[in-house]
């Protein structure tokens, strides 16, 4: 009684509900405990509860039950047991110890057991064996940033060089995470990459089987089975080697992070432990972790050399030649085979088959599916055909069951309706039972789980019997946001609509009902997502007007590169579709010298640089498109027989918007892209000069609603484009940024713009040397622009006397909504003027007033007008001025009247130490502001605990990438 009183605080820390529950069942079975006593005991929702319940009883039971409790802790938890009496005497503590754990580490990781494996499974009874040194080749990986944007792309030493902890393995499933993991700890067991050669120990864990904490995980899945080395000794010689321990955590995606937060800790707190972490989790999960990374790498796809080299290393001879025949053939096929896993399935197939459907996710998998079942039938022929059915029903319903509860593990009570000898002969499930105190059972892979999943919900939804399509019907109405749509549940919506058309028709119906009650939609991701629904579904022309009111309004984008058969077929069978989207963006990529993959060398017989796919895809003289985007991006070189082609990709569209980037060899053929491209009424040229003859080309049509040019010099002729923009009188939208202009130029572009009155959006950016141009200009606005809605005015020589001019004329713009005003000479001095008639201007949204030299006073006069104005703001810039922290202080106390803000930037252009009392201010106003996803503040002087208390308020995204540089955004 005494151990147990004196250790009770471990006790109730360290036991855990498993080991109590596995106690409990014994004294009840010893009839120490009664059922009332055994049910209260596991009542308790909190671990700790459970084991704090379960000691204090045992304590009142008297010393008997005492030792007999501590006599059943020492046959469940024989390590907990020792480390409580303080008998383990063997712990590591010495170099020569921790020199054999490392040994024998190395020699487990070279063992078949670790390097070869049944990617499919064992119980599925098909014989396919891949080996880690031979099967695979090492995948390239796109480094991104916090904000989920790819930056280059690398090999897998290279990200190993410059390794930082956290490092995330980002990508969808069946993409290669959890082979890229077992390839790093096989890279330092066999001394091949240098950079893992800084460490000692390296552990490989699968997250999914993970235990109650780190130690137990490791014992489980890694240790000997001799081994007695003592906990806490132990963890504390793994916390003094930091950074030369690597763990390497696989799927954090199917991770209960609850079940073992050490490890979640270990991820998300890694600075407190030092050690170093590479974990690998699927796209839709990726949200969970990316704030935590300090390098986050996405899986690429597995290039068509390296889907070859597979099926060459799997395949025999013979088959191998068949199932690339049929690669060669197949655009869908080449797509299908960038994912490692479908390679995989796709060799199991064609073993000792010839002829077999992979014409899309699902027929692979269905066909996959069936021949498991065809081939256990001998293992199941005693049974009786109704049992094997029901129990098939069974696992789909486990199957999708587990997707909804985020549940990839199964334990016996998970099975009551399943006779478990039945899935395991067919191999739906494998089962586990290595160093556990209760078997596992698990799909071979999550995927194939999605699809059994998706078959059973499809059955459910086309099932004659009202409760099952309830049912059915339920678990649609648990996806219930785009997000769920296009990223948690997108695979099993696949499945689902791959496996039924009736399926699909419901399917359909509930993604459009989600669409008109989520306002948080991302239209591009949803048209993309529903292309491949149609594809895989099959449907054809049979659902048009269900798909139509999907596709209504969305953007879908489609990169040269990319195209594939799910485009083709989207394109043949469902025009009405094509016509209900807003804008297809296409991206037409050329050839550039700083894009050395493309580069054609001099025996190439190329006669054009605009691929011929997109030609074959746009050029349908029956479609009707709303909106066309085209980019022309990096094009070094572009003949006449291109321009026929971007004519015939073009003429579809009812309003074409072309945009050039990058493309020095489109100077001199602006004028054949326009006499071609007819329905052009947005033009965007950024990084790409221009000769005279297509300035002239430009101010010629009449016609066009937006013209956009950027970092360019203009020829500064006199029938060159500044002076040809007063015929472009249909303009709605005229953007010049960083265009070489002087005063005289400025005079010019004004006169123009006096014969713009349909003006909606002026945007007028680092044009430094038009000095008092700026005044020319703020008249031809006041004067001619009754219609616009936005005036962003950066870097151009604003002087107090253009900006009087600019706000008498906001009385006669009630249409404004975005005001952006840089700073310049005497702009300050007209800041009560500005507030004034900002007074007048309800509808404004977005306002800027940057580098004015605004100091304290100026904040206060801010913070009264915000105390009472402008209340729909949605944007709000003050970066660059000279406040101290008294000025900020005062501005916060009014902020959060301004509930609409999305965006605030309150960046300086000197550093800046901000006062505690600033930084807790400010934390409390962004945790009030509800739709606030965006914030700068640039040259702040903030640490660790200023970084924590902002990130926590609003549970933000934090982005340093040099010094100084603060980025927050939202989750």
């Amino acid at each position: 009684m005494n151990l147990i009183r004196t250790k009770f605080s471990e006790l109730t820390q360290r036991l855990g509900r498993v080991i109590a529950k596995q106690i409990a069942d014994e004294l009840y079975a010893q009839c120490i405990l009664s059922m009332d006593e055994m049910q209260f005991v596991l009542s308790a929702k909190v671990d700790q509860d459970v084991a704090r319940e379960l000691v204090t009883m045992i304590l009142k039971k008297g010393n008997e039950a005492c030792i007999c409790f501590l006599k059943l802790l020492e046959n469940r938890d024989p390590h907990f047991y020792h480390d409580l009496i303080g008998q383990n005497t063997i712990g590591i503590d010495t170099k020569k110890e921790l020199e054999d754990l490392s040994k024998y580490l190395k020699n487990l990781y070279q063992s078949p057991l670790f390097q070869k494996f049944n990617p499919l499974g064992d119980e599925t009874g098909i014989d396919i064996l891949f080996d880690l040194e031979t099967t695979f080749k090492d995948p390239l990986l796109w480094e991104k940033d916090t904000l989920n944007r790819k930056k280059k792309q690398l090999t897998l030493a290279e990200i190993l060089n410059k390794l930082r902890s956290p490092c995330i393995i980002e990508g969808e499933a069946g993409k290669g995470k959890t082979t890229i993991l077992k390839r790093i700890a096989l890279m330092w067991a066999t001394d091949e990459c240098k950079a893992l050669s800084n460490y000692k120990l390296v552990f490989f864990v699968t997250l999914q089987s993970a235990s109650d904490a780190l130690y137990e995980t490791l014992d489980d899945q890694l240790f000997p089975i001799n081994s007695q080395w003592q906990k806490k000794k132990f963890m504390d010689e793994i916390w003094k080697l930091g950074q030369e321990v690597l763990f390497l955590l696989d799927g954090y995606d199917e991770f209960q992070a609850d079940s073992c937060k050490q490890i979640d800790e270990l991820i998300k707190q890694n600075p407190r432990f030092n050690s170093t972490v590479i974990v690998s989790t699927r796209t839709e999960t990726i949200g969970k972790v990316r704030k935590f990374g300090a390098l986050i790498v996405e899986t690429s796809d597995f290039t068509e050399e390296s889907a070859k080299e597979l099926i060459e290393n799997v395949l025999v001879e013979d088959e191998a030649k068949d199932l690339l025949a049929t690669l060669e053939d197949s655009i869908f096929i080449k797509n299908l085979m960038k994912t490692p896993l479908f390679v995989v399935i796709a060799c199991a197939l064609r073993m000792g088959e010839k002829d077999f459907q992979m014409n899309t996710q699902t027929a692979l998998f269905c066909t996959l599916y069936e021949l498991m079942i065809e081939r256990g039938k001998y293992k199941t022929s005693k049974i009786k055909k109704h049992i094997v059915k029901e129990n098939i029903k069974c696992c789909g319903n486990l199957a999708l069951r587990g997707l909804f509860d985020h549940m990839f593990d199964f334990r016996e009570n998970h099975l009551p309706d399943i006779q478990e000898d039945v899935l395991l002969n067919i191999g739906l499930l494998n089962k586990y039972t290595a160093q556990r105190h209760r078997p596992t059972y698990r799909f071979f892979h999550k995927s194939f789980q999605e699809y059994v999943a998706g078959r059973r919900l499809s059955q459910l939804l086309c099932s004659e019997e009202t409760r099952d399509v309830n049912e059915g019907q339920s678990y649609l109405n648990r996806i219930d946001s785009i997000h769920d749509i296009t990223n948690k549940y997108s695979n099993l919506l696949l499945y689902t609509c791959g496996s039924s058309k009736t399926a699909t028709h419901k399917v359909l119906n509930h993604i459009v009902a989600v669409c008109n009650k989520d306002i948080t939609i991302n239209s591009i991701d949803l048209a993309e997502f529903g292309v491949n629904l149609f594809y895989e579904s099959s449907t054809k022309t049979e659902l048009s007007n269900e798909f139509k009111s999907l596709f209504a309004d969305k953007y879908l984008y489609i990169n040269t590169n990319n195209i594939s058969s799910q485009h083709f077929e989207f394109f043949e069978h469902l025009p009405n579709c094509l016509s209900a989207l807003e804008i297809i963006k296409l991206e037409l990529s050329g050839i550039c010298e700083s894009n050395p993959s493309k580069q054609r060398t001099p025996n190439d017989q190329i006669s054009t640089y605009i691929s011929e796919k997109a030609v074959k895809l746009f050029f349908n003289w029956n479609q009707n498109l709303q909106t066309l985007e085209v980019t022309l991006k990096n094009f070094d070189k572009l003949n006449r027989q291109d321009i026929r082609y971007l004519s015939k990709i073009c003429c579809s569209a009812r309003r074409l918007r072309l945009k050039i980037k990058k493309s020095a060899g489109v100077t001199g053929a602006i004028t054949g892209i326009l006499e071609s491209c007819r329905n052009l009424q947005d033009l965007i040229v950024d990084h790409t000069p221009l000769c005279i003859e297509d300035e002239r080309r430009i101010a010629d049509m009449a016609v066009i609603r937006t013209l956009s040019i950027s970092n360019m010099q203009l020829q500064h002729q006199p029938d060159g484009l500044l002076c040809g923009i007063c015929k472009l009188v249909n303009i709605e939208k005229l953007i010049l940024e960083n265009i070489k202009m002087d005063e005289k130029d400025a005079q010019i572009l004004a006169l123009g713009i006096e014969k713009l009155s349909k003006l909606k959006i002026l945007n007028l950016a680092i044009l430094p040397e038009i000095g008092k141009g700026i005044e020319y200009i703020a008249r031809a606005i006041a004067s001619s622009c009754p219609q616009l809605e936005e005036l962003k005015l950066s870097n151009c020589s604003l002087t107090g006397n253009a900006l009087k001019i600019i706000l008498k004329a906001l009385i006669y713009l009630p249409t404004l909504k975005t005001l952006l005003l840089p700073g310049g000479s005497d702009v300050k001095l007209c800041l009560d003027a500005l507030l004034f008639q900002l007074r007048k201007a309800t509808g404004l949204s977005k306002l800027a007033i940057k580098r004015w030299n605004l100091a304290d006073t100026d904040m206060i006069k801010l913070a009264t007008h915000f105390r009472n104005e402008s209340k729909k703001l949605e944007f709000l810039d003050l970066s660059n001025n000279r406040a101290t922290s008294d000025g900020w202080i005062a501005l916060m106390d009014v902020l959060q009247n301004l509930t609409k803000l999305t965006y605030l930037n309150f960046s300086t252009e000197n550093l800046f130490t901000p006062d505690s009392v600033l930084v807790a201010k400010l934390s409390c106003v962004i945790s009030d502001l509800q739709f606030l996803c965006t914030m700068e503040l640039n040259n702040w002087e903030l640490d660790t605990f200023d970084l924590d208390r902002i990130k926590k308020s609003k549970n933000m995204i934090h982005r340093q990438e040099e010094t100084g540089v603060h980025f927050f955004s939202s989750c």
